[in-house]
Formats: structure tokens, C-alpha cells, sequence
């Protein structure tokens, strides 16, 4: 045999080691194309040097419908549904009317477009003069969104609609308040306010037979503590059949019936009505949102980011090229926000980069694609509803990160995303917001003893905030105010003396930091002080590639042990209180590497209650590395914290962790009496640890200290340093066979360990 037959005779490398037959991953993305989608218009996309993981092709269903004539319907409302194009309804439209009828408490899911609006509208307004109804919206936007059409259907039976939020005018809210609406569309924060301020608002109440919660998927975190909250309140005055609608989660019935203590049916609709192609990129998020917003000048697109930091990035980025892109979050002015939705839906705005303000139905009218970060599945689907709502083909692409862990991880397995479900969540015992609440209801009427059953109670009367009357309690407070959408204190951001904007504590003190890079509305800026007696922070525009990452330790302390369980490792749900310290910071370049450490002349610190777990790993088998033990737990509360993301919905920026070299691992909630999503890991540490397994055996980095697709978190206060895959996995394998009994003892006062967060 000749021997030139092992080599290649174009570069001459062993045949096993050629380059030449290598497909570049651009050539793999075009033989994708050609396979499987073979649009004219979506050939730039797929000319790209990122890798396209995955496409789909989501076709149209035709899901069985009955026409509306053969329906049981008043026949007042046919002609309103037949006005409106709509000769037909769907399965589980036409169910919901049944279940609705008899009076029942019921769930409503269906896609964003499937006419949710008209399986809850049409039986209420058949029933309406049995009682008034309230429809809550999450923003006041989305009510907004829906008021005309309301409208429409209510005028043919002669019912009254009205609108009440802040930019009511004042003929509306005398309608509302002299009791002369018979549907009264509004939003949480108007209810709260108006129950606990105003006795005409609380008659109204009393007369309210139906209340409907749009967008049940919204209301989990801080915000569905409160919808609990606020229900009971409600309930105290009336009980009313309550009515959910929501998009597509894991657990709406299950959700439902824990946020308010009722049982409930279920209704679903088939998935997606909609001609869509889905695409999974892998690569640099920031340079695939430029890439893409370059070569889709001619479509419109909704570009959705996860967080404000992520957001106020890409949309400076954009800017720099040119482009003509608005930037839609919390916080803005309304008129910048109506703004932004105006230019965009009239055509003189092409591209916005939102928060998941825009993700809940605000008519931003055609949109013909969807770009989004990573998120789960569902919500993925919920954003991705914004386009070819006109009925053209759209786009939605999916971004997954390729310094981020789980990104990595559907990289691997593309089809485990689309199995994996959104799971709602919520924490009913946060402190502070049942604070609020039962001073609230003391407010709106005497608070009968043994009512409310908590010892809340009596640490409100040693506060002086209630007065014990004998039989029942009442306020004290007579200027109370409260905001359902935050929780706790919040630093004001000052540039020349003028509030530019806010962000709540804890999140701040590692965000506004003295010296702490900040992009606000496309603008960087430098944290000049933080004054933390002041809760303010002084600023100054500053124009510069680089960014900062704090250093900081986090301190826990277990208040109470909530629950406990021991499979599969010893853990306990417990109230915590954690003290931040934030000692310097790292200052980085675009492409992440370090370029400083500094450190602030005085540490800045901030301790708050919240809601965790905490869990006691076994050692790994010893290995020679310095700091061993304590870079194996630390990588391990790194990767769980990051795996969580499959199990909550990309939540794992609203956790804290912190570890310690003798194996004892936190999750807290990052937010003021906790938000839920610790107790929800917590629930499910198996299936996190099967994934952390996954991660680390699968990366191909073979680094000890591992690389930020297994290991690394943008989030670590300690410069992810230091850190040992090997040690991690190693623990992982061993949690079933060594148990470790959990002493939460330990940490009942500030303990001498060093921690890693």
C-alpha cells in the first residue's frame, strides 16, 4: 500500500487531521437552509458564521370550531361577534362560556391571538346585570389595548364600560366611583390603592359578581404575592367568580388554585395559530443582535432582552451603528413608552429593544419578527406571538449564549427546550408585603380577631401600626403607601441633581456601586457616590468600552427553618437574613477579559430578610488542587443556581447563592421577603442536579477550574475565583452514596466561614 494514500494531497495532513473536507459553520448553516426551509427571505439569516442549532417550521391548525348560529348565545352578542368577522368559535371558547355559566372558578389558557378575551367577555356580559365586573389587567397598557374592543361587545347589550387607571379622566372615574359602570377594566395598583383610600370604591366592590385576572402568567414573583394578598382583601367585601386567563405554563391549575385558595377548572386550546419559522442561534449575544438588526432593516423587529442591563446594551450597540432603535422598559415616562409604540406602529420605527414590557399584548401593530434571549419554552412561544399577527409568515429566533451555561446545554440538546415547561411561582409568606396588606385591610374595615391567623399580628401592634380594640383591630396609619410592583428600598440615580431613575435594593448596591459602569436609556454613564442614608446615587456620563463587575461577599443567617427534607440531600426551606458587603470591583472589556481590579476605599454593605434553602454536600474525594473543597461547592452553586433556568423560566437572575469550604451550599431569592423561585428549586434540587451533571460531564473546556459554559457566572462576587469542575462533578456522583446530615445551627448567627457567592 502507498503510504501517500494516509495523507491529503491538497494541504498534506493525515487524511484524519485534513482541513480541507471541514465545512466551515457557515457552509452547515446553508445545507440547513436547503433542507429544510428554503425561504428567499431568510437566506441572509442562515449566512452567518454563528451556529444555527435549530429550525422549525410551525404550520397553521385548523382547530375544531362550531358555528356560532347552532350556539346557545344571546342573540344580541351573535350580532356583536358576526360584526367583528367571527362566525365560528373555538372548542374551548365555547366550553368556557358552558363552565363560566354554571358559575364555576376557571382557568383559560390559549395562545396570545386565540380569542381569550371572548371566552371569558360573552358569558359575563349574558350575566351581567347579575352583578358588576372588574377586569384586571397587569399594566395598565394592556387595558388600554383592550378597552375598545370591550367596548364593542358591551354596547349591544347596553352595558357600561369604563376604564380606571391613572390617565382616567374625571367624568370615568365618577363613573366608577358613583357605581354607574357595569365592567370596570383597570389594574392591580388602582385596586389596591382605591380599596384601602377611597369607601366609594369599596361599595362598588360589594356589588362586583366577577372578577377576571388577564395574563395569569404575569402574575408570579413579587407581584402574584401581592394579587394573594389583594384577593383577600377583595373577599372580605364580596364573593365573586373568579375568571384566569393565561398563555401557556406548566402548572396553571395548579398556579391558580395556590395564588387564590380556590379550586378551579382548566381549559386549554390547541398550541399556535400561526404560519411561523423558528430558529435557535449559538453565538455572542450582543454580535448576533447586530448581525441581525443589520440584515433585517427592511422587516420590522421586536428585539426582546432579559433584563434591563441586557437591554440598555444591546440598544447602545444599535445606536452605534446607526440605527434607528428605541429602547421599551419599566421606568420610562408613559409619554416616551406611547410614544416608542406609536412610531412603531405607524412605520417610522422599525426597531425596539424591550424588556418583557412588551411580551403581554400591547398593540405595537405589525411585527414580522421576533428576536429574543434565551427564556423558557413557553414564554419563548408568548413572545414570539407578537408577529404575524396580520397573517404573514413570520420569524422568531431564539439566542442562546455561548458563555451561558444552560445555552450550552440546549446546544447539546435542542429538543429537550421544547419539552421543557414554564413553571409559575409565587411566595405567600413574603413579611413585607403581608405587612402592607393586613394594614391595608385594617384600614378598610375593622379586622376581626382570629381573621387573619399569623403572628404578624402582634408585632403590628407592638409597632404601633395596629390598635387592638378588644374584638378587632384597626390602623393606625393614616398616609399609607405601598407599590406592588417593588418590594422594600430603592436607590434614586442623580445626574447634576436630577432623578434620571431607580433600582431596588439589593440589586443596587452591586449596580451602583462608587466607580460601577451603568447604561441607562442608551446612555453610560460612571457611579460617581452612593449614599445609602440618602438612597441615592450620583452619576456622570462617561463614554467607554468597558464595563464593571462587583466584588462582594454575601453573609447568611437562618432566622427559621420553614421545611426540611432528606432525598435527595439533606435540605432546609428557610426564612434567611443576608448581609451584602460590596468591597471592589472588576473592570472588563467588550470581549470580557479583565483589564482591572479595584477596590472602594470604604466597603459599602445592606442586609435584608428574604426567603432560601440551604443543603450539605458530601467532600469530594481529595485531589491535589489548591483550594479544593471550597472551588468544588463553589462550582456547584454556580451551576445549579444557572441550571435553574430550565426549571423556572430563566429565573436565575433573581437568585442569590452562596457556598463555603465545608460543603454547606445557599439559594436565596434575591429580592426582600423573598419572591419564590428559591422554594421552587428547592422543590425540584433533584432534577437541578441531574442537569449540573449534564453540564459538567459535557463540556468540552477539560479545564480544572471549568470555563463559563459550565462553571463561570457573570453574576460571582469573588471573580469566579476559585473554582473546580472536577471537584463539582465529583460531588454530584457522590450526594446519593455519602450523606452529610444538615446542621442549620450553624448558621442561627453570623458564622467565621469564608463565603463564596
Amino acid at each position: 500500500m502507498d503510504i501517500n494514500e494516509f495523507f491529503c494531497e491538497t494541504c498534506g495532513r493525515l487524511k484524519s487531521k485534513c482541513i480541507c473536507r471541514k465545512k466551515t459553520i457557515k457552509q452547515k448553516n446553508l445545507e440547513l437552509f436547503e433542507r429544510v426551509c428554503r425561504i428567499d427571505w431568510l437566506r441572509k439569516i442562515f449566512e452567518t458564521d454563528n451556529e444555527i442549532v435549530y429550525y422549525k417550521r410551525i404550520s397553521e391548525f385548523s382547530e375544531s370550531s362550531v358555528s356560532i348560529e347552532g350556539l346557545d348565545i344571546d342573540r344580541r352578542l351573535k350580532k356583536a361577534l358576526i360584526s367583528r368577522g367571527i362566525k365560528k368559535l373555538y372548542d374551548f371558547q365555547v366550553k368556557a362560556f358552558e363552565t363560566i355559566r354554571k358559575g364555576r372558578d376557571v382557568v383559560i389558557v390559549a395562545p396570545t391571538g386565540m380569542g381569550k378575551t371572548e371566552a371569558f367577555l360573552i358569558p359575563i356580559l349574558e350575566r351581567i346585570r347579575e352583578g358588576k365586573a372588574l377586569i384586571i389587567y397587569p399594566t395598565k397598557a394592556l387595558a388600554k389595548d383592550q378597552e375598545r374592543k370591550i367596548k364593542h361587545y358591551a354596547s349591544f347589550v347596553g352595558a357600561k364600560v369604563v376604564r380606571f387607571d391613572g390617565d382616567s379622566d374625571y367624568i370615568e372615574r365618577r363613573l366608577v366611583l358613583s357605581n354607574r359602570a357595569d365592567i370596570v377594566l383597570t389594574n392591580p395598583d388602582m385596586v389596591d390603592y382605591h380599596l384601602r383610600n377611597t369607601p366609594e370604591f369599596r361599595r362598588l366592590i360589594e356589588n362586583v359578581a366577577f372578577i377576571v385576572f388577564d395574563e395569569l402568567h404575569s402574575y408570579t414573583s413579587l407581584l402574584g404575592s401581592n394579587i394573594h394578598w389583594l384577593m383577600k382583601r377583595i373577599e372580605r367585601f364580596t364573593e365573586p367568580q373568579i375568571i384566569v386567563s393565561a398563555a401557556t405554563i406548566a402548572n396553571p391549575k395548579d398556579f391558580a388554585e395556590m395564588l387564590f385558595e380556590r379550586k378551579f377548572d382548566l381549559i386549554i386550546s390547541k398550541e399556535s395559530n400561526r404560519k411561523m419559522h423558528l430558529i435557535m442561534i449559538y453565538g455572542n449575544l450582543y454580535s448576533i443582535a447586530k448581525e441581525l438588526a443589520l440584515k433585517l432593516r427592511d422587516r420590522k423587529v421586536l428585539f426582546f432582552a432579559n433584563s434591563y442591563k441586557s437591554a440598555e446594551t444591546i440598544t447602545w450597540i444599535l445606536k452605534k451603528e446607526g440605527l434607528n432603535v428605541a429602547i421599551h422598559k419599566a421606568g420610562l415616562p408613559k409619554e416616551v413608552r406611547e410614544r416608542v409604540e406609536r412610531e412603531f406602529r405607524q412605520g417610522y420605527l422599525n426597531l425596539i429593544v424591550s424588556t418583557p414590557t412588551l411580551e403581554l399584548g400591547i398593540d405595537v401593530g405589525d411585527v414580522d419578527v421576533v428576536v429574543s434571549e434565551i427564556v423558557s419554552y413557553p414564554q419563548f412561544i408568548q413572545r414570539a406571538g407578537r408577529a404575524g399577527r396580520k397573517g404573514q409568515e413570520s420569524l422568531a429566533v431564539l439566542i442562546l449564549r455561548e458563555e451561558d451555561t444552560i445555552s450550552n446545554y440546549y446546544r447539546r440538546h435542542p429538543e429537550r427546550y421544547f419539552e421543557d415547561q414554564l413553571f409559575c411561582y409565587v411566595e405567600k409568606d413574603n413579611e413585607l408585603i403581608k405587612k402592607h396588606h393586613i394594614i391595608s385591610m385594617a384600614r378598610e374595615k375593622p379586622l376581626m380577631k382570629g381573621e387573619i391567623k399569623d403572628e404578624i399580628i402582634e408585632k403590628l401592634v407592638k409597632d404601633c401600626l395596629l390598635i387592638d380594640m378588644g374584638d378587632f383591630y384597626i390602623s393606625s396609619v393614616t398616609d399609607y403607601h405601598f407599590s406592588l410592583r417593588g418590594i422594600g428600598k430603592s436607590i434614586k440615580i442623580l445626574e447634576e441633581d436630577r432623578v434620571i431613575g431607580e433600582r431596588n435594593l439589593p440589586i443596587a448596591l452591586k449596580e451602583l456601586h462608587p466607580g460601577a459602569i451603568l447604561i441607562h436609556n442608551g446612555e453610560k454613564y460612571r457611579v460617581l457616590e452612593l449614599d445609602m442614608e440618602e438612597l441615592t446615587a450620583k452619576v456622570e456620563k462617561f463614554d467607554t468600552i468597558h464595563w464593571t463587575m462587583p466584588l462582594y461577599t454575601s453573609i447568611p443567617v437562618i432566622k427559621r427553618v420553614i421545611e426540611t427534607k432528606s432525598d435527595p440531600i439533606d435540605s432546609a426551606y428557610c426564612d434567611v437574613e443576608i448581609t451584602m458587603f460590596v468591597d471592589g470591583y472588576v473592570v472588563k472589556d467588550f470581549d470580557e477579559k479583565t483589564v482591572d481590579v479595584r477596590y472602594l476605599e470604604k466597603p459599602i454593605s445592606y442586609t435584608f430578610k428574604t426567603k432560601g434553602f440551604v443543603f450539605v454536600c458530601p467532600y469530594p474525594d481529595y485531589l491535589n488542587y489548591e483550594d479544593y473543597y471550597a472551588g468544588s461547592f463553589h462550582a456547584l452553586e454556580h451551576i445549579l443556581i444557572e441550571a435553574s433556568d430550565v426549571l423556572t423560566g430563566s429565573g436565575s437572575q433573581y437568585l442569590g447563592g452562596i457556598s463555603t469550604p465545608d460543603g454547606y451550599i445557599f439559594v436565596y431569592d434575591a429580592t426582600e421577603g423573598g419572591n419564590g423561585l428559591s422554594r421552587l428549586l428547592f422543590e425540584r434540587i433533584e432534577k437541578a442536579l441531574e442537569i449540573a451533571k449534564d453540564v459538567l460531564e459535557s463540556c468540552d473546556c477539560k479545564r480544572v477550574d471549568g470555563c463559563p459554559k459550565c462553571t463561570f457566572s457573570y453574576r460571582c462576587g469573588n471573580n469566579n475565583k476559585p473554582l473546580n469542575r472536577i471537584g463539582a462533578l465529583n460531588v454530584i456522583e457522590k450526594i446519593r452514596k455519602e450523606r452529610r446530615k444538615l446542621d442549620t445551627s450553624r448558621y442561627e448567627e453570623y458564622a467565621d466561614f469564608v463565603y463564596y457567592p
